[in-house]
């Protein structure tokens, strides 16, 4: 990532034709935007507006696990939580919806239902830390996907004010802003160290190994991830591995087979390459590669709910 270029702008557009009678076409943007502020771009992976102005919009969406925390803004729209996800479906009055997700079981659904207006504010791990005064676990609850309201009336001014940016550089500098004012350094150089390791080792260590390297008992390290990350250390290494090997699949310009997927990613054997794709997606990895929609440079892939 190339922290002198200035404001890479990508957008990607995607159209979704829906099967009705007359056949209308329905559309809604993707966009992201990287912070320009280099000391920011360690802890935000990117930002990015997800929009719809059209009152007959549908769309069932799977997103898939990830290391990567998500900050999300809602204008006007009510969110209805359920086991398998959300729906989010609009509403008349003037309402923010802010919700933290972090991802880090399974593969869950969203279903839009008509106009939206989102902002989304995407952490690198341990990133949300940075602009926060105590351990995340004392902020959110125990859902995955939980409102989060820890920044205030200032970051519901902020988002007012990018709401009402039309273009995608004045809407990233408005929230660059935000997050320069309110940096705060973690401290805890030994679960960042963690995760440098698990994240940049060509071989993901054992829970002890780990531990041992950091020169700190199991039982601290266990702790630490609950505390900062809301994940176990075991989770964070099962999606870590999972991004890896779908990373490994999509970038590859001869796709290769599955058991060069598993060998190359550090699976035991192919079996163990399906059945962790499985417990983790609901999909065999053969029916998840195909059904992807890689939708940003940044790596975000959905895969599109048939009816």
């Amino acid at each position: 990532m190339a922290n002198n270029l200035s404001y890479r702008l990508m957008k990607y557009k995607y159209v979704v034709l829906l099967k009705y009678s007359h056949q209308v076409q329905i559309m809604d943007t993707f966009k992201t935007i990287l912070p320009k502020d280099k000391n920011l771009l360690k802890w935000i992976a990117y930002y990015y507006f997800h929009e719809s102005k059209d009152e007959n919009f549908s769309k069932d969406i799977i997103y898939h696990p990830h290391y990567l925390v998500a900050l999300n803004v809602y204008k006007n729209v009510s969110i209805q939580f359920n086991k398998n996800g959300r729906t989010y479906v609009p509403v008349k009055h003037d309402l923010k919806e802010i919700i933290l997700t972090i991802n880090n079981r399974t593969s869950k659904q969203v279903r839009l239902r008509g106009a939206f207006n989102k902002i989304g504010v995407v952490f690198h791990p341990l990133g949300i830390n940075h602009f926060i005064n105590k351990p995340l676990n004392r902020i959110v609850t125990n859902n995955r996907v939980s409102s989060f309201e820890y920044f205030g009336e200032d970051f519901l001014n902020t988002s007012n004010l990018v709401f009402s940016e039309s273009s995608l550089e004045s809407k990233g500098k408005l929230l660059d802003t935000y997050f320069k004012t309110h940096f705060k350094k973690f401290e805890d150089d030994r679960v960042m160290k963690a995760i440098d390791i698990i994240l940049n080792s060509s071989e993901i260590p054992k829970v002890q190994e780990l531990a041992n390297n950091l020169l700190i008992s199991r039982k601290t390290l266990l702790r630490l991830f609950k505390m900062h990350l809301c994940f176990s250390v075991e989770e964070f290494k099962s999606v870590v591995k999972f991004r890896k090997a779908l990373k490994f699949y999509e970038e590859a310009i001869n796709k290769p087979t599955l058991t060069q997927v598993a060998h190359d990613n550090q699976y035991y054997d192919q079996s163990e390459f399906i059945n962790h794709f499985k417990s983790i997606t609901s999909f065999n990895p053969k029916k998840f590669f195909s059904s992807i929609n890689n939708i940003s440079i940044n790596g975000t892939y959905w895969t599109f709910k048939e009816d």
